[in-house]
Parts: C-alpha cells; sequence; structure tokens
C-alpha cells in the first residue's frame, strides 16, 4: 500500500458527499427547479468555496494561472452542464454510477496526452476496467423498460470530459501553485454560468418553494465535493487512482436510494429490487477497483 492515504480518503470522501449533493439536485429539478438555473447556482456556490485560494497559495496568481485554470474550467463548466442535463433525464442512481467510467477516461487521456510522471501500472488499469464493468451493471436498463438513452450519454459524456479536466489539473498545477490553477478554474466556471441566465426557463431570481429548498440543499454539497476532489487530485500526482475511490459515488447512490428515495419523494424510489441488486453488484465490484487502485502507484 502506498505511504500517502490522504488523495484516496479525500476522494472517497467526495465521492460520498457528491452522492447527497446528485440526490438533492435530482428532487429539486422533478419538483421544477429547472435544469440550466439549478446548475447557475450550483456553479456560483462552487465558485464561492474556492475564493480564498490565492490567500493560501505560495506566489501571486500570474498570467499562465489564468490561462491554464480558464481552459479547465471551460471543459468542467462544459462537462458540469451534460452532468445536470443527465440528472434531469435519467435515474440518480443510474446516471451517478455511469459517471463513475471517469476512471477509465482519466487513464486513457494520460496515457494520449502522456501527461503521467510514470507508467501507470497493470493494476491501475485493472481497476479502471472493474469500474467500467460495474458501470454495464449498473447502467443496464430494468427488464420491460427502456433505457434513458439521453441520461446514459450525457452521463458517459460527462465522464469523458471530467476525465480530461482530471488528467489536466495535476499535470498544470504541478507546475505551478495548485492553489492558483484551482482558483482561476472554478472562477472561470462561476462567470460562464452568467451565459445560462437567458435560457433558463421561467423567471430565474423568483422562489420556487420546495423545488429551491432541494436545489440550494444540493449546493453546499456540491461545492463540498468539489473542494475534497480538487485536494485529492490537484496536491498529489494519482488522478487516475483517486477517481476510482471517487467511483464509489456510485455505491453510495444506490444504497441511498433504496434508503432515502421513497422518503424523499424521488420518483426513481420505486426501482424493482432485481435492478437494485444488479446496480448493488456492479457497485461492489468498484470495491474491487478500489482495492486495486493504490497497489498500481506504490
Amino acid at each position: 500500500m502506498p505511504d500517502n492515504l490522504s488523495p484516496y480518503l479525500f476522494a472517497l470522501s467526495a465521492g460520498f458527499v457528491y452522492t447527497i449533493s446528485a440526490l438533492l439536485a435530482k428532487r429539486g429539478l422533478e419538483l421544477g427547479s429547472g435544469t440550466f438555473r439549478s446548475l447557475v447556482y450550483s456553479n456560483w456556490i462552487m465558485a464561492l468555496f474556492f475564493i480564498p485560494y490565492p490567500m493560501l497559495a505560495e506566489t501571486s496568481l500570474g498570467m499562465e494561472d489564468l490561462k491554464a485554470g480558464g481552459m479547465i474550467g471551460i471543459l468542467f463548466f462544459a462537462a458540469q452542464s451534460c452532468c445536470f442535463i443527465a440528472l434531469r433525464s435519467g435515474d440518480a442512481s443510474m446516471v451517478t454510477p455511469v459517471m463513475g467510467s471517469k476512471s477509465v477516461f482519466v487513464a486513457l487521456f494520460l496515457f494520449i496526452l502522456n501527461l503521467s510522471p510514470t507508467p501507470l501500472g497493470p493494476t491501475t488499469w485493472a481497476a479502471a476496467i472493474l469500474a467500467a464493468i460495474a458501470v454495464a451493471l449498473i447502467g443496464w436498463p430494468t427488464q420491460g423498460t427502456k433505457p434513458s438513452l439521453m441520461g446514459l450519454g450525457f452521463a458517459l459524456a460527462t465522464a469523458a470530459g471530467f476525465g480530461l479536466v482530471d488528467a489536466l489539473v495535476p499535470h498544470f498545477s504541478h507546475r505551478s501553485d495548485p492553489f492558483n490553477i484551482l482558483f482561476s478554474m472554478f472562477a472561470t466556471v462561476g462567470l460562464l454560468s452568467f451565459l445560462l441566465i437567458p435560457v433558463s426557463k421561467g423567471k430565474f431570481l423568483a422562489f420556487r418553494g420546495r423545488a429551491d429548498r432541494w436545489m440550494w440543499a444540493s449546493c453546499f454539497p456540491m461545492g463540498a465535493q468539489a473542494v475534497l476532489m480538487s485536494i485529492a487530485i490537484g496536491f498529489h500526482q494519482v488522478p487516475t487512482e483517486a477517481n476510482v475511490f471517487y467511483s464509489c459515488r456510485g455505491l453510495w447512490a444506490i444504497l441511498f436510494v433504496a434508503w432515502l428515495g421513497k422518503r424523499i419523494g424521488l420518483g426513481e424510489g420505486n426501482i424493482p429490487r432485481a435492478t437494485q441488486i444488479r446496480r448493488l453488484l456492479g457497485a461492489c465490484l468498484l470495491l474491487a477497483g478500489i482495492y486495486l487502485a493504490p497497489l498500481g502507484s506504490s
């Protein structure tokens, strides 16, 4: 096992917190909080979490930080947009685990772009492949129903987009100060979110009752998980391994939907038992990947 477990623990915690945020956001979307409207507020709250970062940096914020962080921020913004569309189009207990395939995309982009400081070991690849197989099990449609192809498609697009982001973040953050890169990245996300206000349905500022209560409840854990994951990959060069741990959010999503789905009124709270078991089996494969992931960098 590696000497430093902190990036894996941060990623594991981020996956847990993300699942809470996704379920709350899904409930808000079902009640009419609005896809792009919810995305804007979520991005703004997330950006606020990173405002103190330049004050923690050892060097001043420079133009290169703004360029690199801005480029990654644009990619993150696109992936986050796909994420909310996926949640609106499909079950959270299907979409969230499918996003776990991000670990495969991270490994792929690191290999293609030659960004990894050390060659990826066979156990790391095995962990990423196990995560992909788990995603297939989890995303398989319930018997007698049609899969949400839009939800699946946007979930995979989200995974690919975030995979590229997570491959680039450690590369640029270790060429500069991680605090400056991450601040520039999320400041860009917050600024770009203003562009979505005109395409939001309904009055943007008007309070929408229960829908907005769920939406606001989802925003803060979304910001917290972004901070946790930024520490895991921005300050440690183990993006593939950290992402396999982050993929545990698929397991949390399935367990939370089975336990809390009906209690909070989620539409997917009545998923058949057989589907829940198959998704749980797929999620358990992620645990095998979680065990193998750090061995690849030991």
